[in-house]
């Protein structure tokens, strides 16, 4: 299960980072994915690159998690669970990266295309686990 759980996070964080990348190049997103450089002071003065496989890497392990914290929702159907979490992950990573002091500003300033690819990550990532869990148990 560790193997699979490794495999679909990874996959799920490659296709965000290179839809992040897609929707930066094209101005779809009012913010810079590798900003946070620029806001913590870290990597500055780094190559890009170092920064797109840091951000990689964030969205990787948070991906492993989110697809452990999914086997808990396995009673509920996944359509509803994953908007649902989609919508309020996308939500918090706006308000934190927007900085916007009120939830009409962060409302006002959302992009829904990045909804959109956080939905269907998070729609893909909770799918995987739960047909992992059913085809093979944590049990066995």
């Amino acid at each position: 299960m560790k193997g699979l759980a490794i495999s679909t996070s990874f996959t799920v964080a490659l296709i965000t980072v290179i839809m992040l990348k897609i929707l930066d190049f094209f101005h779809f997103i009012k913010w810079d994915p590798v900003g946070f450089s620029d806001t913590f002071h870290v990597l500055k003065d780094s190559n890009t690159f170092i920064k797109w496989v840091i951000l990689f890497i964030v969205v990787w392990a948070a991906s492993i998690i989110l697809y452990y914290i999914s086997l808990i929702f396995m009673k509920i159907p996944i359509a509803i669970t994953s908007i649902a979490l989609g919508l309020i992950i996308a939500f918090i990573l706006e308000w934190i990266i927007l900085d916007a002091s009120t939830i009409e500003k962060t409302i006002k300033r959302m992009s829904i295309p990045f909804i959109c690819i956080i939905i269907v990550a998070t729609r893909f990532l909770m799918e995987s686990a739960i047909f992992h869990a059913q085809d093979k148990p944590l049990s066995k």
